[in-house]
């Protein structure tokens, strides 16, 4: 990690750790590391912070003599979208993306709509540590350009998904957009595909009084009650940017994000073979689906950004992470929940199947996933002291793969101040075993 900058982008407590004088410095340390006139996109989520950190963004941008575009209360992956639609020099969005309501931050974006790299942040950060910012004089103040690009993001999107199968099934479909920025694009997306669609928290509220943005199974009680209680074929959950996308069956049972992975990387690979890019952390079951069906595999560290950087760099089908959210680089470089959505449901349509049949059809492997929190400076000290065997991957954090093809990895979170323990196994009783073994073992070395 950087002085400034996470796995991607910053984030603190909105008015403490990032408040206005905090956004404008960095839009102004972003403006001087870019030439003179350069454009930005800049977009926001429905937090209550949003307003006022973009505002302070944009004036730091236009202090610095950049041009700004500005697109309001739209996903993060719009604003990937527009940078590459405008043509822009960068991007700018304002989101804790699943972090809870007091949280807020900022991400960057490169002129591909791909995240900045490391030696970008870097940059940014000297500007901003050393405040060797370039001020423009009053008469070279660029304007503000707004832009409503969600019926073009809409039209776009669209057209990555096959929707004579969705409308000849009819599916019903329950969403549940956390009232985060998915309300304003996500159930009209599935409605037009030709699903009939059940809104849950629909409504943009920065408290997010539904649910805690972060689609993980304690938070989505109401989406697995109502799937039931409707007699819908799938549920659907966004994050607070609508990156992210996990799934609930008929039954109500949460869907794991590396199982609709696998199964829309299948469904892609039928049709065009290529590379599936993903990262250490997510089941073994994307790589052994992706070779199985004709295509290539790469992992690589944990992030967005870095998986989007493969992906540009050798010409990728798919990527994505465990975490339900999936990278179309044909139509943007960043993690798209509602596409990601879209696609399991056509998926969905065309295997004739009940949903939960069709992930019962998946070669079988369980996950553990669990946070340890505790002093985050002896992170290091934790690393070098925990002995694993089997084969030793360091690619991010530690992941060691045992003889039975079982795997743990334990890394420090690059969004907040913990470390993460997931497990992998054929048998769920190995995972908890694994879990329960590592996890308390990290514990006493973070607290001791």
């Amino acid at each position: 990690m950087g002085k400034l900058f996470g796995t991607f982008g910053v984030r603190g407590i909105a008015n403490e750790e990032i408040d206005p004088s905090f956004a404008y410095k960095l839009g102004l340390s972003f403006a001087s590391c870019l030439k003179e006139g350069s454009v930005v996109a800049v977009g926001m989520d429905t937090r209550t912070s949003s307003e006022m950190l973009k505002c302070a963004a944009v004036s730091g941008l236009l202090a610095g003599g950049v041009e700004v575009i500005d697109l309001g209360v739209v996903p993060t992956p719009t604003v990937q979208f527009a940078c590459r639609h405008f043509r822009t020099d960068g991007g700018l969005m304002v989101t804790a993306s699943h972090n809870p309501a007091e949280y807020n931050g900022i991400k960057l974006l490169a002129p591909e709509g791909v995240g900045l790299q490391r030696a970008d942040d870097a940059r940014i950060e000297d500007v901003y540590f050393s405040e060797k910012f370039r001020r423009v004089s009053w008469d070279r103040i660029r304007p503000v350009r707004k832009e409503n690009i969600l019926p073009t993001y809409i039209k776009e999107l669209m057209a990555n998904i096959d929707s004579s199968i969705i409308r000849k099934k009819s599916p019903k479909v329950v969403v549940d957009c956390g009232s985060g920025a998915g309300c304003l694009l996500t159930p009209q997306v599935l409605r037009e595909l030709g699903c009939r669609v059940v809104s849950l928290n629909a409504q943009p509220d920065g408290f997010f009084p539904g649910r805690n943005p972060e689609p993980l199974p304690e938070n989505l009680g109401g989406l697995m009650q109502a799937v039931v209680a409707t007699g819908a074929d799938i549920g659907v959950a966004l994050d607070g940017d609508a990156d992210r996308c996990v799934t609930v069956d008929e039954k109500g049972s949460v869907v794991w994000g590396d199982k609709t992975f696998a199964l829309v990387a299948a469904d892609m690979l039928k049709a065009e073979k290529g590379l599936v890019v993903s990262s250490v952390a997510t089941s073994h079951l994307v790589k052994e689906t992706a070779e199985k069906n004709g295509g290539s595999y790469e992992a690589t560290r944990v992030g967005e950004l870095v998986i989007a950087k493969v992906l540009l760099d050798k010409k990728g089908l798919l990527g994505g992470e465990e975490n339900g959210g999936l990278i179309f680089p044909g139509f943007t470089l960043g993690r798209e929940g509602t596409l990601t959505a879209a696609k399991i449901i056509e998926v969905l349509c065309k295997s004739g199947m009940k949903f939960s049949e069709l992930v019962d059809s998946l070669p079988k492997f369980y996950q553990t996933k669990t946070k340890v929190r505790g002093p985050m400076e002896k992170v290091g000290q934790v690393l070098s002291k925990i002995k694993l065997e089997g084969k030793i991957d360091r690619t991010d954090g530690l992941k060691a793969v045992f003889d039975d093809g079982s795997w743990v990895i334990i890394r420090p979170s690059g969004t907040e101040p913990l470390m993460r323990v997931f497990t992998e196994a054929r048998t769920q009783q190995r995972a908890e075993e694994l879990k329960s073994k590592y996890s308390k073992m990290v514990e006493s070395l973070l607290n001791s």
